[in-house]
């Protein structure tokens, strides 16, 4: 696995226990014992963090890819994707790793298959638009330039988009780099072919008649919105000018990948994928609270032009403790009153369901209640991956709520 062997923390060392005997107890069957074993990962992960032991000694030995920066500046890419393999990091995979690998549900990684797609040529009507975006992924991040080669990034898109017949959209990039950067190729591939299928489908949608692209997406930034409306009306009201998709669809849509820096994002993401994808829209309200006072201080056509803007979002001064903390009080005060039970429920199905999206979608554009819609919905799970969408429950949730305050404390 080509993991660090220097020392580690306690906290790292105990971490890396639980998941592996979440995995010990796979093995041997016992099921319960495996799922109160990823719930309590959860849990720690949520209120401790995930600890960077194996990052920071790569970063202080310099064993990452110092080339890759000026790979990228000289251009220098295999024309044939599949004619080479990048060299081996001397930390490939990381504790982070098979934490994401964990409360994604990526199970047996199929290696054959994936050789399979890397053999193949580019993808045609998408190997345009997937250099376009990787050229500019994570740019100005050192951290991620330093381990994460374009040739890797490219080849997990491009075996994507053949392995299951999808097209590419904008934003894939900085989901699978940001994989790429915690765990191998092959386990990178799985977790975002599971992210994109199963935990999200509605997001990176995409067919011939446009009515449905990125619909999720669209239902994020408006659920988004709701949220702000209810949690922080004054910023609501500063705001109301704007439409929501202007200064939220951006951030919804690439799941915070534009906020930076990218260790802060890292993080962002230990709780999203922890607690579920399907409460990115809180964690973009709760980035729009914890800047409050910013935002008020400067007009709304100043803002998106500024702070709001996708470019210059919050000035690159992301604090990932503090967001989340925040969103903890969103989700706390979401679940804690019946009149907010509709919006909850959108809230949980709009990242997988079809017709949940396609009707938050209509309501906010339109004004009108929509009934039935049909869609098409995807169902191209691999048999070897699994979610288990139930691991967190009301419960769970109000323990984490309790154990938050008392650490404040």
């Amino acid at each position: 696995n080509y993991r660090h062997s220097g020392p580690k923390s306690t906290q790292y060392n105990e971490l890396e226990k639980m998941i592996n005997q979440y995995y010990e107890m796979l093995q041997r069957k016992r099921y319960e014992h495996a799922k109160r074993f990823a719930v309590n990962i959860r849990k720690t992960v949520l209120l401790t963090g995930c600890p960077e032991d194996d990052i920071i000694l790569e970063r202080n030995g310099h064993n990452g890819n110092n080339n890759n920066s000026k790979e990228r500046q000289n251009g220098i890419l295999l024309t044939r994707i599949g004619g080479a393999l990048p060299k081996m990091r001397q930390v490939e995979d990381t504790l982070r790793g098979k934490l994401w690998r964990l409360v994604i549900g990526v199970s047996n990684l199929d290696a054959s298959n994936y050789k399979n797609q890397i053999k193949k040529e580019e993808a045609q009507k998408y190997y345009g638009k997937i250099r376009g975006d990787t050229k500019r992924t994570f740019l100005t991040s050192e951290e991620y330039n330093s381990r994460v080669s374009e040739e890797r990034l490219v080849r997990v898109l491009n075996s994507f988009a053949h392995r299951y017949s999808k097209p590419y959209c904008q934003g894939m990039d900085a989901i699978a780099a940001g994989l790429l950067y915690v765990m191998p190729e092959l386990d990178a591939f799985h977790s975002f072919s599971l992210l994109i299928n199963s935990h999200f489908p509605t997001y990176f949608y995409s067919d011939k008649t446009r009515k449905k692209d990125l619909i999720g997406a669209y239902a994020g930034s408006y659920l988004s919105w709701d949220i702000l409306k209810i949690c922080d009306y004054e910023i609501f009201n500063h705001l109301s000018s704007l439409p929501p998709y202007l200064y939220l669809f951006p951030l919804v849509a690439s799941f915070q990948a534009i906020s930076q820096p990218f260790t802060e994002l890292q993080r962002l993401w230990d709780f999203l994928f922890c607690f579920g994808v399907h409460l990115n829209p809180i964690l973009a309200i709760a980035q729009i609270i914890v800047n409050k006072k910013l935002i008020l201080s400067q007009q709304p056509a100043r803002l998106v032009q500024g702070i709001l803007s996708q470019r210059k979002w919050m000035n690159g001064r992301l604090n990932a403790k503090c967001v989340i903390e925040q969103s903890m009080n969103i989700i706390q005060l979401l679940k804690s009153k019946t009149k907010y039970k509709k919006l909850w429920i959108q809230l949980s199905k709009h990242s997988n369901d079809f017709n949940i999206a396609q009707q938050i979608k209509i309501e906010h554009t339109h004004g009108v209640k929509y009934g039935q819609i049909t869609t098409a919905h995807l169902n191209d799970n691999d048999n070897n991956t699994t979610v288990d969408k139930d691991d967190i429950n009301d419960d769970d949730i109000g323990e984490i709520i309790d154990n938050n305050d008392k650490t404040e404390e």
